[in-house]
């Protein structure tokens, strides 16, 4: 008798052990999907924060170059883009913001580069606007059936005057350009110390290549140091260094455009003068 009632309990307990087994099998099969679909959702959603970041940077950027050079007329030699007008800032735009862009997977845009518009980009009552609009797709196969349109944009004021007068429409002083640090002004703004023309290429090439002046490139002391270039950087025709992070304070620059008599404690750079 005592055997028999021994080997009943150890039958039920065997059958609670798999009731509480088979529990648990169900629990993670409920779990696991739901936690790889939030690390997915998750995912997506800094990628997209991340692609806002880049591209309200560049529209703010070039807001703001568009809002310097509105101080000049069609035909003068300082403005790069000529007269700011509405084709003018949807097109600096669109190249601000696929430079900023280079090299990125932009898989979970529709139309990928091409699917960004700059509709409503324009200079009315001496402001820029510059904007971006884009549809948003997610990494989840489901969800990509709802795209967001994502729309960004940004404002500057044009440097033409309490009045809004245009560079040469009445006598005024002569502006020049200056950054933060600098020691040099700059009597162009196209001028190659300020307008940078940045180009992504392998680590070998740039190791292998010279500027337009014939030097060979450095690795950047901020932004590359000790640890070594990464396999794509950074660098510039007129430059001697090459940087790992586009972002490098030397590949960026703060201009700000002042009276000439304001800038005379500085000497005009050398490239302005045509050395």
């Amino acid at each position: 008798m005592e055997l028999s009632a021994e080997k009943g309990r150890i039958k039920r307990k065997g059958e609670v052990s798999l009731r509480q087994k088979g529990s648990l099998t169900v629990e993670y099969a409920l779990i696991l999907p739901l936690f790889f679909l939030a690390v997915v959702v998750l995912t997506g959603m800094l990628d997209l924060y991340r692609l806002q970041i880049r591209i309200q940077t560049a529209l703010s950027e070039g807001a703001r170059e568009l809002a310097m050079y509105a101080y000049c007329r069609e035909g003068e030699d300082s403005s790069p883009v000529g007269l700011v007008e509405d084709a003018v800032c949807g097109v600096y735009g669109m190249k601000k913001v696929r430079d900023s862009l280079e090299g990125e997977r932009l898989s979970q845009i529709l139309g990928g580069i091409n699917g960004i518009v700059f509709t409503g980009s324009g200079y009315q009552n001496d402001t820029v606007t510059l904007k971006a609009s884009f549809y948003y797709a997610s990494p989840v196969a489901f969800f990509r059936l709802f795209p967001v349109r994502i729309s960004l944009d940004s404002q500057a004021r044009a440097w033409t005057g309490y009045k809004g007068v245009t560079f040469g429409s009445q006598e005024s002083e002569e502006l020049v350009y200056v950054t933060e640090w600098e020691s040099v002004y700059h009597t162009s703004a196209a001028c190659t110390h300020i307008s940078l023309d940045i180009q992504k290429v392998s680590l070998a090439g740039a190791e292998n290549s010279k500027n337009e002046y014939g030097e060979h490139y450095h690795p950047c002391e901020k932004c590359v140091g000790d640890s070594g270039g990464s396999r794509q950087v950074y660098i510039t025709r007129t430059g001697d260094c090459y940087h790992n992070s586009r972002d490098c304070p030397g590949l960026t620059r703060t201009v700000m455009a002042v009276k000439k008599s304001q800038a005379s404690a500085l000497r005009e750079c050398s490239r302005c003068r045509g050395e």
